[in-house]
């Protein structure tokens, strides 16, 4: 980054703003970024999983292009338009559950997890609200508080809501099993009446919280649960869904279905959307006038959308998805088998993750070794990101249109970094 630019970034830009990558980009391409010094990247990060049709994709482009020479803006709750009729009624498609469904569209995942619990609690009539230790669900207010990773979220900005409250998520190389975590879930909704939890908030593999997977006991009991205390379900699934799993949603991988579940990131190919998906008679509790916004059902990112979902279908990326996650499993599980410092490889499709600890010990987790790695990569081509309560977990979020070339050297690039932050 040029001296220039970071004294205007200095001056300018708040600090809670500061970048990780140390230059600015002047064009991106599929999986590929370029800053304005001319340097490539690969990019593992894809703008946190919102880009797994690539960066710039022309059948996106082509669709946005088109539809601002008609309107760029309209206020759904009186000019209504078919560009979001389209999608609610696509995702509607694409996310079958028990029941007829119907969708609303908002701009951001903590928006749709805010108007997911807006939903849960108007049609309970019940306040309470579980969410999960490791969890991450948004920057606003509610979804803050319901984020259960502490550094660096929420500290310093407490009290929050005291409807929320935090539970155990399974770890079992950690040494929290199903049995352990569904015992303590159990006591907990005990301790706080269950007749007053309005809904159960989850994401099925953890995003910030270090890429962990929830097992099919664990999310199969969890619902039996919801079921029978009459408590609402609700997946996260701004991360983990539009084949970043396999599927389109990760639940489809297991075949436990949600109440209310919640989209976003790669749903518009870097435009600014976001869906709130659940049961219609749930999602029509709310009247109207009661859930809405100024932006949200914008025509562009609407339009973005649609062509994002078709493109999606049209290349068969959930397939793709489960072909790049074999590729990178296959070389994690080799690094695993050979180096003590990685204690676990783990993920489901292409949302996988390395956690890095000292010994082959769970307990000793190595934060160090993960910035080290990220670093490295950065000197040499490959943008990549961290995550965990440690910060000792690597995690992938490479566009799954990527090639089979440019995967293998990327992989190639990480794996020469892990190997010199662990020699």
């Amino acid at each position: 980054m040029s001296k220039l630019v970071q004294n205007q970034l200095q001056a300018n830009v708040p600090k809670a703003w500061t970048p990780t990558f140390e230059s600015t980009i002047a064009k991106a391409l599929n999986a590929e970024i370029w800053d304005r010094e001319g340097n490539r990247f690969l990019d593992y990060v894809g703008g946190y999983a919102v880009l797994n049709t690539g960066h710039v994709n022309p059948k996106v482009i082509d669709k946005v292009r088109n539809q601002l020479d008609d309107f760029t803006h309209s206020c759904f709750a009186y000019a209504p338009h078919q560009n979001a009729i389209d999608v609610c009624t696509e995702i509607n498609k694409r996310y079958p559950i028990e029941s007829e469904t119907k969708t609303f569209l908002v701009t951001s995942g903590a928006e749709a997890v805010e108007n997911a619990i807006k939903i849960a609690r108007y049609y309970t009539g019940k306040q309470h609200i579980v969410a999960f230790k490791g969890g991450f669900h948004g920057r606003t207010y509610m979804a803050m508080g319901l984020t259960g990773k502490e550094n660096p979220y929420k500290m310093g900005f407490g009290p929050f809501p005291d409807f929320i409250s935090h539970t155990d998520f399974p770890y079992g190389y950690r040494g929290v099993s199903d049995e352990q975590a569904l015992e303590t879930f159990e006591k907990h909704i005990q301790s706080i009446g269950e007749d007053s939890i309005a809904a159960i908030l989850i994401e099925i593999q953890l995003g910030e919280g270090g890429y962990i997977p929830a097992s099919n006991i664990f999310l199969t009991e969890l619902k039996k649960i919801a079921q029978a205390k009459d408590i609402l379900l609700i997946f996260d699934e701004v991360q983990s869904g539009f084949a970043r799993t396999g599927n389109w949603a990760s639940w489809q991988n297991y075949g436990v279905t949600p109440d209310i579940s919640t989209y976003a990131k790669s749903m518009g190919s870097g435009m600014p959307i976001a869906a709130i998906m659940g049961k219609a008679h749930i999602i029509d509790a709310a009247g109207p006038g009661t859930i809405g916004g100024t932006y949200i059902g914008n025509p562009l990112a609407c339009v973005a959308s649609s062509a994002t979902i078709q493109y999606m279908k049209d290349i068969n990326l959930n397939h793709r998805g489960i072909e790049v996650g074999e590729i990178m499993m296959n070389r994690f599980s080799k690094w695993k088998s050979e180096l003590p410092g990685i204690g676990d490889a783990r993920g489901m499709g292409a949302m996988l993750a390395l956690e890095f600890v000292h010994d082959n010990d769970p307990r000793q987790p190595n934060g160090a070794a993960c910035a080290m790695v990220v670093e490295e990569c950065s000197k040499n081509g490959l943008i990549i990101i961290s995550s965990g309560t440690f910060k000792n977990v690597i995690r992938i979020l490479s566009p799954l249109v990527i090639s089979d070339e440019l995967l293998h050297k990327g992989l190639d690039i990480l794996e020469a970094a892990v190997r010199k932050a662990l020699a």
